[in-house]
């Protein structure tokens, strides 16, 4: 069960983030490779990001691989969150008082986190093909379709570029589960949350998030990056 309600709650949220994980990648990928001041600037900030992606290629551009995203973020994130949960339930991220110790939390998370990267890791190519791609259309999705299905035959190839992803992940995960699991057990000793379960895990999450992106910023830029450079190669190839 726990795997499932992880799974499903990752795909709630992926509708509402999905467009932002567009302006997102968008913006890492802008002047790649380019010294600053030698590059076109399509992007200014966020804001501006969106208002031209709406202008140029419509509003719906802004859910482009929407089900690319639910597929890949309802796996990772079921193995993830389920996996975590199932080894905190077995008592491995806490003490006899329940509370979290924070080196055993990491070792759960990261466990947890390479788990769900590896498991979601094929799907993520063709996430981030239709993510950056200004022109997909039709055709550019059954090339994709095409290309996975036939990497299938070829076992190593649905996880060609996954070591940085995993890594990725495993930096995120730990840093995310491990301050949400900290920040609860320092919000219940407060009364304003102690008689609130929601409010605490609402917090608690904000504070998570807010962590793991700090903290995986940095690999996610790589990763996307090296992606993209295997992108591009394939396409030379061709």
């Amino acid at each position: 069960m726990d795997f499932l309600i992880g799974g499903l709650a990752a795909m709630g949220a992926t509708i509402f983030s999905n467009p932002l994980d567009v302006l997102k990648t968008r913006m890492q990928l802008q002047g790649e490779l380019k010294a600053p001041g030698q590059h076109a600037i399509h992007y200014r900030h966020s804001l501006h990001a969106a208002y031209v992606i709406v202008k140029t290629e419509g509003i719906f551009a802004l859910q482009k691989g929407l089900t690319a995203a639910l597929i890949m973020h309802g796996l990772r994130n079921s193995i993830k969150l389920g996996s975590y949960q199932c080894l905190a339930n077995r008592g491995y991220t806490c003490n006899d008082e329940g509370k979290t110790i924070f080196h055993k939390s990491l070792l759960a998370g990261s466990f947890s986190g390479a788990a769900g990267a590896f498991c979601g890791s094929p799907f993520l190519k063709p996430l981030k093909k239709l993510l950056w791609d200004i022109n997909t259309d039709i055709q550019v999705l059954y090339k994709l379709s095409k290309q996975f299905i036939t990497s299938m035959g070829q076992i190593q190839g649905l996880w060609r570029g996954a070591n940085a992803n995993i890594l990725r992940t495993i930096v995120g995960t730990s840093v995310q589960l491990t301050s949400f699991a900290k920040t609860k057990d320092v919000l219940k000793n407060h009364e304003t949350f102690c008689h609130s379960t929601v409010i605490t895990a609402f917090t608690a999450s904000i504070v998570g998030g807010i962590l793991q992106t700090v903290f995986q910023s940095p690999l996610d830029l790589i990763s996307i990056r090296l992606y993209n450079q295997s992108m591009l190669h394939n396409e030379q190839r061709k």
